[in-house]
């Protein structure tokens, strides 16, 4: 393997941006669209958008566990899944804390994975709309996540209150305290 040098484009690493919130009207769709506009800044990365609402996952039911059954045949949407986890070399997962829990819809879809994320690194940004941040979620989050061979960085990014700072678009609220606090 020969170093990148100024000549040679330095190699690029996919992170999967697990977007866990499958609701209609929801805040996480403003907090990805933030995480997006800010990987535009990180030099030899590129960041793709894992929508857990657009992939329609069914209610996982299958009788062997994925990462023991070799002969598995996945529905579509659940093969698409697969495919672009196991095509990504790290994570972001933005969660939300329903019920002082990670929703259904990330478990749900983190129950079809057999090895496509073994030994990955996999980060948490909780949110919530509350000044907790989604904390506890994203604390039960990273026992899930290394059980199934990820993994999990030590620290989770609580961030509280995310209604308050970003606009719709993503965008940070120019007279919220946090834009004052990053500006």
């Amino acid at each position: 393997m020969t170093p990148a040098t100024a000549a040679s484009p330095a190699p690029s690493v996919k992170i999967g941006v697990v977007l866990g919130s499958s609701r209609a009207q929801r805040l996480g769709e403003r907090v990805c669209r933030f995480v997006t506009a800010q990987s535009a800044e990180v030099p030899g990365a590129e960041f793709a958008v894992l929508d857990l609402a657009a992939y329609q996952l069914p209610f996982f039911d299958e009788a062997i566990p994925p990462w023991n059954n070799p002969a598995r045949r996945p529905a579509p949407q659940v093969a698409r899944w697969l495919d672009d986890m196991a095509s990504a070399d790290g994570y972001l997962f933005i969660v939300p804390e329903y019920n002082y829990a990670v929703p259904a819809v990330v478990k749900n879809a983190l129950d079809f994975l057999g090895h496509e994320a073994d030994g990955k690194p996999a980060s948490i940004l909780s949110y919530s709309d509350t000044p907790h941040g989604g904390n506890i979620a994203g604390h039960e989050l990273r026992l899930t996540l290394s059980k199934l061979g990820m993994l999990p960085l030590p620290k989770s990014l609580p961030l509280a209150s995310a209604d308050q700072f970003l606009a719709p678009d993503g965008t940070l609220i120019s007279d919220s305290g946090f834009a004052r606090e990053a500006g």
